[in-house]
């Protein structure tokens, strides 16, 4: 048998070997396309620096890390860089804190898929109106939310009456620090976390005291939910002249959905001028009364309202 030489080797493949050369050559330039075409040190040449403002966020450019699992690059934002380069002029350099709402939008959609796979896109207010994505996010300089700074005070811009309510004597403290807006309302996630769509979900985070469950629920805590209400119907979030955030003062709350017909009568004298909150004291739930009312009523008032025979905790 005689021995097959390389070169015989060679000659016999050579179709092969052709065909490996060729699909080399064709697929260098498509490797090369997912390489921004003007990189970030030329960039960097004239705008010094401006590595350092992204580096805690997480536009950090993926030049600086080893391999990155996305491309970040400065001409993956700032679009025009080649007419840049011959006229190095701000008005040859796309910037997109100076585009429309839906013009930005399609730069930072190519990578922030959120808002449209966690079904918001299009929901909110801020999408409807336009608004540029840098109204409320700064890419260079910011922290790491990219938001414009971490009291979320970018919001007052747009939502003065929300702002006035705030400073009313009882409110949310977020003038006090102790809640941003970002607290409360959030903007992906529509389905779990919105406030629209999970009113008594985002209250009871920090008053789990009046989330319950309770034995007895007062109907008012849960009925308007699926309207978007529940806590809301009797509390302003934002802040209100009355006591507790309530819309109305004590008992004009109550009268809203129950009417005084008979029970100012049956009570009569001094005991019609009491608050509804005296002896109702359980108005978000009870673990004794369906009524709500208070076990130490007797006690408190210096009656015997439950031996009477008027009154008892449950229907």
């Amino acid at each position: 048998m005689v021995p097959v030489r390389p070169l015989n080797l060679f000659l016999t493949n050579k179709a092969v070997f052709v065909s490996i050369i060729v699909f080399l050559i064709s697929f260098t330039p498509a490797m090369a396309e997912d390489a921004p075409a003007i990189d970030d040190e030329t960039c960097l040449d004239c705008h010094e620096q401006f590595d350092r403002t992204l580096r805690a966020t997480p536009h950090r450019l993926s030049s600086e890390i080893n391999n990155p699992a996305v491309v970040v690059a400065c001409v993956g934002c700032h679009e025009g860089a080649e007419m840049h380069l011959e006229d190095p002029d701000r008005g040859t350099i796309g910037n997109p804190a100076l585009l429309s709402g839906s013009d930005v939008r399609d730069i930072c959609f190519d990578c922030h898929t959120a808002h449209i796979e966690l079904d918001n896109y299009g929901f909110d207010t801020h999408t409807v109106d336009e608004i540029n994505c840098g109204e409320c996010h700064q890419i260079h300089g910011s922290n790491h939310k990219s938001l414009r700074d971490n009291r979320a005070d970018f919001c007052r811009i747009c939502h003065e009456e929300k702002t006035s309510g705030l400073m009313a004597v009882s409110n949310h403290p977020v003038n006090q620090g102790n809640l941003t807006c970002l607290s409360c309302h959030r903007f992906v996630k529509r389905l779990n976390d919105n406030l629209a769509y999970d009113q008594a979900g985002i209250c009871r985070d920090c008053h789990p005291t009046q989330a319950g469950p309770f034995m007895y629920e007062h109907e008012a805590i849960n009925a308007y939910a699926v309207e978007g209400g529940g806590c809301v119907v009797c509390h302003a979030p934002h802040g209100s002249a009355n006591n507790r955030l309530l819309h109305q003062p004590d008992r004009q709350l109550c009268l809203q959905c129950h009417l005084p017909a008979g029970h100012q009568t049956a009570h009569g004298g001094i005991w019609s001028e009491y608050d509804c909150q005296v002896c109702h004291i359980e108005t978000h739930g009870s673990f004794v009364s369906n009524l709500y009312l208070d076990e130490n009523l007797p006690t408190k008032l210096g009656g015997d309202c439950y031996n009477t025979g008027c009154h008892s905790l449950n229907r």
